[in-house]
């Protein structure tokens, strides 16, 4: 009988070792998309040739490669008074989209955002980002690498007849004007950006 109980006091205590030993399964880790951050708009080139019509020239094209940050920074982060290099497109880890400034604490809910895959993602931009679009603009944005913190791609994005207009007239020294009559209300710009994250 003792060594019975020895036996089973051996065999317990055995047992209680394995099962101390054995973790409960943990929850799987979700992976978080590396484009989450606080992102500003460091340089925009047109991607392809744009024509516009002139009431004094006729047809007028921008090459590609020319420089259009400081249009696109207007088009696309004009609703939240900041100084564009202080302005950041936040994507954050519940896909929100939000303007901010770092010089005031200001921000605005812009939207949503998605990654689509590794190479493509989708900035759905609400009527309160884009006060000029009543139902907001979906920029996708394509051909994505992200390298030392610094995320370029290519999107298209329509620029408003009145931005282009202002375009026009500060491009040539208020000697052009936009044909407003043989432009539509929106042109789509195809261009490269590039994000630096802060």
């Amino acid at each position: 009988m003792k060594q019975t109980r020895l036996v089973l006091l051996a065999f317990l205590s055995l047992a209680l070792v394995v099962m101390s030993g054995c973790k409960e399964d943990e929850e799987p880790q979700v992976e978080l998309s590396p484009f989450i951050g606080d992102y500003v708009i460091t340089e925009a080139t047109l991607a392809e040739n744009l024509t516009l019509q002139t009431n004094e020239i006729g047809a007028m094209t921008l090459v590609a490669d020319l420089d259009i940050t400081e249009m696109i920074q207007t088009a696309l982060l004009g609703a939240i008074d900041c100084e564009p290099e202080n302005t950041l497109i936040e994507m954050r880890e519940d896909f929100s989209l939000y303007l901010s400034c770092t010089s005031s604490m200001e921000e605005l809910d812009a939207g949503t955002w998605e990654e689509q895959s590794e190479t493509v993602i989708v900035l759905s931009m609400n009527s309160t980002a884009i006060p000029a679009s009543p139902t907001g603009i979906v920029l996708t944005v394509s051909e994505i690498t992200l390298v030392d913190n610094v995320l370029t791609g290519t999107t298209t994005v329509p620029i408003s007849e009145a931005m282009l207009v202002d375009i026009i007239a500060g491009m040539s020294g208020g000697q052009l004007s936009l044909d407003e009559e043989a432009t539509p209300d929106a042109l789509p710009v195809t261009f490269t950006i590039e994000l630096t994250m802060q």
